[in-house]
């Protein structure tokens, strides 16, 4: 199933040394699994209309953290797809970093929640409304960001240790010109997304929580640069 779903996102010119489902990766999988399904659990079913829309206007932050979710499991997916690595330091690496997963479902869920909110007048926190509670104070706004931020950075940190560990395995794992600068590109970004998360913690002591916000907007401009130094790096080596 695995192959037919994702098969045509590989890239062909990178060979799968990883063939075989790894006991590390059916535990990833499970995990996974089970975040999303302590998501849907947290959805209770909705005793009247009221409740079911309540629900409704909730599916934007729903959908948006059972995404990121998936960019994650696909990242760790490419990995085990590409290299096979299942030596003791992978596999320590993986545990904390799908530790880290279930740990952040419900921050994630809530950073979402508060965003839309905010952007958007929807009342997305009805039982704290209705008990007189805030549901986040200027004071905590900064707390979160920093929460979310810290996640982020040791995420992406731990991909970058995993891909290196891979590159320092070149040889091993008989990598060719191509399937190196592949994994030096994705080393490159696994760092410099941890780089971001780091920058907004750093902003944040300041003051100018903006700042921490702006970090995250370079994203996708890191991601254009990374892919085409990849690429001048492939036409460099076709041209030798």
């Amino acid at each position: 199933m695995r192959k037919k779903i994702f098969g045509a996102l590989h890239h062909e010119r990178f060979r799968h040394r990883g063939e075989e489902i790894l006991r590390i990766e059916a535990l990833s999988d499970a995990v996974f699994a089970f975040s999303v399904s302590l998501l849907v659990a947290a959805l209770e079913v909705p005793q009247t209309f009221d409740e079911l829309f309540v629900i409704i206007k909730g599916a934007i932050p729903f959908f948006a953290t059972v995404s990121l979710v998936f960019v994650l499991w696909y990242q760790q997916y490419k990995f085990f797809r590409h290299y096979g690595l299942n030596d003791i330091k992978i596999i320590v690496l993986n545990l904390i970093y799908l530790a880290l997963i279930l740990f952040y479902i419900y921050p994630l869920k809530f950073l979402f929640s508060v965003l839309l909110s905010a952007s958007t007048g929807l009342d997305l926190f009805p039982k704290a409304a209705s008990q007189g509670l805030i549901v986040l104070s200027n004071e905590d706004f900064p707390k979160l960001i920093g929460l979310f931020s810290i996640g982020y950075f040791l995420i992406w940190m731990l991909l970058f240790f995993m891909h290196s560990i891979a590159l320092r395995s070149a040889k091993e794992l008989e990598l060719n010109e191509y399937e190196t600068a592949y994994t030096i590109k994705e080393t490159r970004g696994a760092l410099w997304n941890a780089m971001v998360g780091l920058l907004a913690i750093i902003f944040l002591p300041t003051g100018l929580n903006w700042l921490s916000g702006l970090c995250y907007l370079t994203i996708p401009a890191l991601l254009l640069v990374n892919e085409k130094m990849f690429s001048k790096k492939l036409r460099k080596a076709k041209a030798r």
